[in-house]
């Protein structure tokens, strides 16, 4: 285990010289800093008394506190589950490609290490890193809203574990993508096509009867048992935060499964790979 934990280092230490963390961290304090400072909010024994957001004061209604923390969160909750993702799949996707390149793989090959651990550390570190910078915005983000009105909703924070969890999924299938191709362009398309489809595969319904042919319906049904299911994921985390039912979690857990494939998949392929 220590040696999976040394190739996480390793994986965050080049993170670190091509100031993709940094990046991360970055845009990610300039959303705390928009939030910090562009919301201001006076409460009255738990009402709103006034609202000033970028400057200007709102004026003419009443909102309830706890309806307006919870209306923000989940609008940032729902924001990470596009924009966090979109970034995260491109701060990650080059990290598996570069790892096998002709020099890069020879020298940790040398090294005392099994495959096994190489490749999971790899995978491991990746993940941790868009870990923390999720609940790093997540957190950040729960602190300012409950400083600043006196509401603390932490349903919010179950938003960021669905959203590591629904990443290491994608990451799985982009760690699968990177063994195979060795194409970090590859990777970050295949993970952008499952995030792009995934909604239109939820209302896969709707198209059946724009298809003309069972093949292609049964085509549809295929590609939405063998993807995870992010948009439901993302609607999974946007009613929890909304203290809303939430219904079955089986997108969760079938998401997951198809993460265990993915990797397993590429641990296979990886084990077998001439170098």
């Amino acid at each position: 285990m220590s040696k999976v934990w040394a190739v996480c280092y390793y994986t965050f230490r080049e993170s670190l010289a091509r100031k993709t963390f940094i990046g991360f961290f970055v845009v990610s304090s300039i959303v705390l800093a928009l939030l910090l400072l562009a919301l201001n909010v006076d409460a009255v024994d738990g009402a709103m008394a006034s609202v000033t957001l970028f400057g200007k004061e709102a004026h003419g209604f009443e909102i309830d506190m706890h309806r307006l923390v919870i209306g923000i969160e989940a609008a940032l909750a729902t924001a990470l589950f596009t924009g966090g993702l979109f970034f995260s799949i491109f701060a990650t996707a080059s990290l598996v490609p570069n790892m096998l390149e002709k020099g890069n793989i020879d020298w940790l090959l040398a090294k005392p290490i099994s495959r096994t651990q190489l490749l999971a550390g790899r995978y491991v570190g990746g993940l941790l890193i868009v870990a923390f910078n999720i609940f790093y915005l997540i957190c950040g983000g729960w602190l300012i809203l409950s400083l600043k009105t006196g509401i603390w909703h932490t349903p919010f924070l179950l938003s960021g574990v669905m959203l590591v969890a629904i990443f290491a999924v994608i990451f799985a299938f982009m760690v699968l993508l990177g063994v195979t191709l060795q194409n970090s362009a590859v990777a970050i398309m295949g993970a952008y096509l499952i995030l792009f489809f995934s909604p239109l595969l939820f209302q896969r319904d709707r198209i059946y009867a724009l298809l003309s042919s069972k093949i292609y319906q049964w085509l549809l049904e295929g590609l939405y048992f063998l993807t995870p299911r992010t948009f439901e994921i993302g609607n999974l985390a946007r009613k929890m935060v909304l203290a809303e039912p939430a219904g079955s979690l089986a997108p969760l857990w079938h998401a997951l499964l198809l993460g265990g494939v993915f990797f397993s998949s590429a641990l296979l392929l990886f084990k077998r790979k001439n170098f």
